[in-house]
């Protein structure tokens, strides 16, 4: 192999453009939003708060009830009148003249009671049932929004990952070409004897090695392609795309970080939101104390009764149900409900300084991972240029294998720190994008 052809081949080993038809970052994260089964579950929960928000609108209207009993009266049921009830007349004398047993025939007989009634004192406790449940419909949607940040994250981190690998699988087969060509060079030396013959079974061992890395780089992609797909919604075994190479930039300082993360997050208005339900939930506790009051409608009817009851009863007018001694309770219960509140205020300013604290973080590993990549990458140069002067004084017979061997061990680590170092630098990309809300 040419000296100038295998540096060649090594140059390519991050830069090289993968053939169409490939798929963008921002494509991959398109996908995932409209497939990955965590947004598609989340957007399910907020169907369901939506409902449950409905279902709680509609305790304002007024309530109705019915209930009908009929069957064959287990008891009889009498009325006596006892001789003269109703009065002793001079022309008639007592009515009734004797005693008078009335009762209802132990026949099939029934009643029913139907009610309409329409809550007066109880529409601020519905309406703080109502506010709690807009405040669960829009912490689901702020769930949803972080459930969305979180996928779009886990994207960047797989695709900066199968970036990685594709290049670590470049590194592997530049790696095993040199290793190849060392493994030639070397037989040709022991041939000339100008090689001792274990540094040609060294060669030759890395050369194995050198195998099995490239094998081992294959079935790592195949991992992180399976898990690619099972991110994006899509089967284990669709085919592995091309992926076009990108490039995490950021050009935020640490205050416009915070700031973003602040505005974007929303773990911090859901603490809020908490800290309103705490809210209503002591309001509403607290007119738990004042009797309800409905205006209410009710209807009662009998069938088979005889004339111990009447067919038809009806009354309209305002019912009060009220618990007048309750020993303390409802005061104590509301007591508990304001600690609550207190504790809500508290874990909201905690999520604000948390949020403010990842962003920092995530913005100084990412400039980290960045210096980690310019180094790794001028490591990788200065050792594929000693690889070159290496092999070039070994062929002029100026210098001897275990010089080239030595060099070509220095390129393979380097060019596996550069692969970790742009793993790395993606990850903490994908990290920063998320602390940001984004």
């Amino acid at each position: 192999m040419n000296t100038r052809l295998y540096l060649s081949s090594a140059l390519t080993l991050i830069l090289s453009a993968p053939a169409l038809p490939a798929i963008s970052l921002d494509e991959a994260i398109a996908l995932a939003q409209a497939q990955n089964r965590k947004v598609r579950i989340s957007a399910e929960h907020i169907g369901q708060r939506e409902s449950e928000l409905a279902a709680q609108k509609t305790r304002r209207y007024p309530v109705s009830n019915v209930m009908a009993t009929a069957g064959v009266g287990v008891t009889k049921a009498e009325v006596t009148f006892p001789r003269g009830a109703f009065g002793v007349y001079d022309t008639v004398g007592p009515i009734p003249g004797d005693d008078l047993k009335l009762g209802i025939p132990r026949r099939l007989t029934g009643f029913s009671y139907s009610q309409v009634a329409l809550p007066l004192t109880q529409q601020v406790r519905i309406g703080a049932a109502i506010g709690n449940a807009a405040d669960d419909l829009a912490i689901a949607k702020l769930n949803r929004t972080r459930t969305e940040q979180e996928v779009t994250a886990q994207v960047r981190q797989l695709y900066f990952a199968l970036l990685s690998a594709d290049a670590a699988q470049k590194a592997a087969e530049a790696n095993l070409a040199l290793a190849r060509e060392v493994e030639r060079l070397a037989g040709q030396g022991v041939d000339a004897g100008t090689t001792l013959a274990a540094d040609r079974g060294e060669a030759s061992a890395r050369r194995q090695r050198a195998e099995v890395a490239v094998s081992g780089v294959e079935a790592e992609r195949a991992n992180l392609r399976e898990q690619f797909n099972l991110l994006l919604g899509r089967p284990l075994e669709e085919p592995a795309d091309a992926l076009l190479p990108a490039e995490p930039v950021v050009a935020f300082d640490a205050a416009e970080v915070r700031a973003r993360a602040v505005a974007e997050r929303p773990e911090i208005e859901s603490a809020h939101l908490r800290m309103h339900q705490a809210e209503l939930a002591v309001r509403a506790k607290k007119w738990e104390q004042v009797p309800d009051v409905s205006l209410v409608f009710q209807h009662f009817g009998f069938l088979n009764t005889g004339n111990l009851a009447p067919t038809n009863y009806a009354v309209a007018g305002l019912q009060v149900n009220w618990e007048p001694w309750d020993w303390g309770r409802k005061k104590k219960e509301a007591r508990a409900l304001e600690y609550q509140v207190k504790a809500a205020r508290i874990a909201r300013e905690e999520t604000a300084d948390a949020v403010r604290a990842q962003a920092g973080q995530a913005l100084r590993a990412f400039e980290q991972s960045r210096k980690e990549v310019a180094a790794a990458e001028a490591a990788v140069a200065a050792a594929r240029e000693s690889v070159r002067v290496n092999r070039e004084r070994y062929e002029q017979q100026a210098a001897l294998l275990r010089a080239l061997l030595e060099a070509q061990t220095s390129f393979e680590a380097a060019q596996e720190q550069q692969v970790r170092a742009m793993s790395a630098r993606g990850t903490a990309w994908a990290n920063l994008q998320l602390a940001m809300g984004q």
